[in-house]
């Protein structure tokens, strides 16, 4: 049930794009729960560490669409040949800022990756199905939508960090 309730959340706030008042830690655990079908097959982990409290008026489908695409980035690229990823999502309220950073632990990029990484369809992965647009998705969404930067940090075997700053 509460599987169920978690997609019908997050596809209400994906397909809406208003802006309402939400607590986005509950946000982000409905996100999680709603790809549960991928996670449970693996040994990754990912921890929230959002105060219980933290609410923001903004749009939670494009929180969701963030979210979503940096977990299955994770997945897909970053631990590919690993089995017990760990991801730490953190955000922080500072004067009239969010900032939220995402890091995994997984395999990592060089600099010429993390360059391209938001150029709509860069991808490594292009003979294994890859699009390549879901960086530049989140890239567009932060930029366009909130007015907002996001900044990339990685080195090869030692995971990769998004610093994201949106004005609230």
């Amino acid at each position: 049930a509460k599987l169920v309730s978690s997609f019908k959340q997050v596809a209400v706030d994906q397909s809406s794009d208003e802006d309402r008042l939400f607590n986005i830690k509950e946000i982000f655990e409905e996100v999680i729960v709603s790809l549960n079908n991928v996670l449970k097959r693996t040994k990754h982990e990912i921890k929230l560490n959002i105060d219980d409290s933290f609410q923001i008026n903004s749009n939670p489908g494009a929180f969701s669409q963030i979210l979503t695409n940096l977990i299955m980035n994770s997945i897909i690229h970053g631990f590919e040949s690993k089995e017990d990823g760990k991801i730490d999502i953190y955000t922080e309220k500072k004067e009239s800022f969010l900032f939220l950073t995402y890091k995994d632990n997984g395999k990592g990029m060089d600099n010429k990756a993390q360059e391209k990484i938001f150029d709509p369809f860069y991808t490594t992965r292009r003979n294994k199905g890859g699009s390549g647009l879901g960086m530049n998705i989140i890239y567009n969404i932060i930029t366009q939508k909130f007015n907002g930067s996001i900044k990339v940090s990685s080195q090869i075997n030692k995971g990769i960090k998004f610093i994201i700053k949106i004005p609230l």
